[in-house]
């Protein structure tokens, strides 16, 4: 290759990352220069065969697109960038197009769809750190979706997570949303000076911005609030502000947003006419804005403007189609991460072999991209090996990692009962609910993590509204068996809690030492234990360069081809203490060897996963 075309790809490379970073930097003020800029860079990386730039470029598009209103046609370059992402094993592009996916899923109206991408996002962002504010944003999102489904708790929780990252980052803008939810967030809750405190917090950040479009989003919500606090006078006169603001907003989706808000204010106020002129404006956005959360919300809207002019039969229509929306969404919310794997299950036992099969194919890439792997436990123990060996394309062993909000860094690794599609299921639910109780509530103490994943899996479990039947009864002496240590490097500590799932911990001068874990499953259902289930943590010290080891009993498991005979776990025992890991790479190779050449061939037992770091 001669140096002069060498260099005249390198010139484009930069080119390339100019214009990406040109139309990243325009998608607020001008997202039609943002398209412009994300499609020519597309073609220039496509020119030179650049895939990270095409897949910054297929983001920048989408986000073009999803801004102005037309989330259509953002999701299909954002499922574009995220391939290209998870192709090229970039996290930073897979947590940033996750959180963008869940943004334009909410727009869409898709909300089962949207708190799915979310939850996926956290993940990686979290383990980014320069990625706080979209970690930050990627919460508030969840919030404002849990306060659509009147989980005010949950929503208040991550509304206060994320603000306290945006004010750490002094992101202004992502600041100004927190105030506002948090400000509706209270006006629900009917706490209305608390909510007025946010609404001015927000005008005063929205003034400091100087974009007009959130100046008028404030003055809305303050409008709904005074009509709240049977204020009519000052509710209208926060309305005509708006409405003045909202005449100069080029963005046909803002406006159109702002058109609807404004509707349903001047509905419950008892301004018709103007609600009419309202609606009147906003139809004549749609054909521009074509789909969004819109459509989500605008049965509603228009169901009370009908019923207020005396139209009870358009009313009630329109109550008819947003009821179903909604109750669909609440129906799917809840349950969307497990809702493949419930299926597959339903066709396994109905024997559609044929088409379990293709479905397992989907699951297994759901686990992939669900559940933790090595990237991930590298990402937090730096000196670290991984080693995950399923029986079946769907595993029930998962790893857990992350850090806690008090600088601790978490080590989880879980076996659930059963096997297959039953055990992938479960570990699913469970690795779902550990980052509700550690990324999102904040908990790092193992035993109270075990403690809430019990009681969390019973809730989801056994709901004391579902009838008994023989198959319920026949799960549940199910479970997790799981080890939980939360490491708190500065102070030499680790703390541990297990359920069956030993801790393993190499010092080099004593070698390894066994910690006992509690005999109980978690989430195995006792019918004469009533009062909660708790737990006990143990706290170790330690020191550098000492391993903390987790593995299931896979490897104890294993049968051996030519009589049967199972490993065992004196035999575990016995080959730790004979092969310390000085070298934690070379240590895993022998297990794998030893692993290996035990079972001679024959199938696997059962799913084997370990896990060990060094301090």
């Amino acid at each position: 290759m001669s140096t002069s075309f060498t260099s005249d790809v390198e010139r484009l490379r930069e080119l390339v990352n100019q214009l990406n970073a040109q139309a990243y930097e325009e998608r607020y003020n001008n997202p039609e220069l943002t398209l412009r800029l994300g499609l020519d860079a597309l073609e220039k990386a496509r020119s030179i065969k650049y895939p990270l730039g095409q897949a910054w470029a297929l983001r920048n598009i989408g986000i073009g697109y999803a801004i102005s209103g037309r989330p259509d046609a953002a999701e299909a370059y954002m499922q574009e960038a995220l391939a290209l992402f998870e192709r090229l094993e970039d996290m930073r592009g897979i947590g940033l197009v996750l959180s963008n996916l869940a943004t334009i899923y909410q727009q869409l109206g898709k909300l089962d769809k949207a708190i799915e991408f979310y939850s996926r996002s956290v993940r990686y962002l979290q383990l980014v750190p320069d990625l706080s504010p979209f970690y930050a944003q990627a919460l508030a999102n969840l919030g404002s979706l849990f306060g659509e489904l009147e989980q005010f708790d949950l929503a208040l929780d991550y509304h206060q997570r994320a603000i306290e990252i945006h004010r750490q980052n002094n992101n202004l803008r992502g600041i100004f949303f927190s105030l506002l939810s948090l400000g509706s967030l209270f006006q629900s809750l009917k706490e209305f000076d608390r909510a007025e405190g946010f609404f001015m917090q927000a005008l005063d950040v929205a003034s400091e911005l100087g974009e007009e479009d959130l100046v008028a989003r404030v003055l809305l919500s303050q409008a709904q609030l005074f009509r709240d606090k049977e204020l009519p006078e000052e509710a209208i006169a926060k309305l005509r502000q708006a409405e003045r603001i909202s005449a100069s907003i080029q963005n046909h989706y803002l406006r159109a947003s702002l058109y609807s808000l404004m509707a349903e204010t001047q509905t419950i106020l008892g301004l018709l006419d103007e609600a009419q002129k309202s609606m009147q404006a906003l139809d004549e956005l749609l054909p521009q804005v074509k789909e969004g959360t819109l459509d989500y919300y605008l049965p509603q809207v228009r169901a009370r403007l009908a019923e207020a002019l005396g139209d009870y039969k358009s009313a009630y229509e329109h109550y008819k189609e947003y009821t179903k929306r909604y109750l669909a969404m609440q129906r799917s919310a809840t349950r969307n991460t497990i809702a493949t794997i419930d299926r597959i299950i339903r066709e396994d036992i109905l024997g559609m072999e044929k088409e379990a099969q293709a479905d397992l194919v989907v699951a297994s890439r759901i686990q992939e991209a669900l559940l933790h792997s090595k990237e991930e436990l590298r990402h937090i123990f730096p000196e670290s090996i991984y080693w995950l060996a399923p029986r079946s394309l769907v595993s029930g062993d998962f790893l857990w990692v992350g850090k806690g909000k008090d600088a601790s860094q978490l080590l989880i690794v879980a076996d659930a009962s059963g096997a297959g599609v039953s055990s992938a299921m479960l570990s699913t639910i469970a690795h779902t609910l550990l980052y509700e109780i550690i990324s999102m509530r904040g908990v790092t103490d193992p035993g109270k993590i075990l403690s809430q994943l019990h009681k969390g899996l019973l809730d989801l479990l056994y709901p004391p509204t579902k009838a008994t039947s023989p198959e319920l009864e026949a799960i549940q002496s199910e479970g997790l068996q799981i080890g939980v240590c939360t490491v708190f490097a500065g102070a030499g500590e680790v703390h541990y809690a297990g359920a069956q799932i030993p801790l393993w911990i190499y010092n080099p001068l004593l070698g390894w030492e066994q910690l006992s874990p509690d005999k109980r499953l978690i989430g195995q259902k006792i019918e004469k234990e009533s009062a909660p289930r708790l737990y006990t943590s143990t706290i170790i010290p330690v020191e550098k360069r000492w391993v903390l080891l987790f593995m299931t009993d896979g490897w104890e498991r294993q049968v051996r081809a030519s009589d049967g005979k199972r490993y065992g776990r004196s035999a575990v025992r016995d080959y730790l203490a004979k092969h310390p890991p000085q070298d934690l790479e070379e240590w895993l190779v022998s297990v794998q060897n030893e692993f290996d050449n035990w079972r001679e061939g024959a199938a696997l037992t059962d799913d084997v996963l370990l896990a060990a770091v060094r301090l």
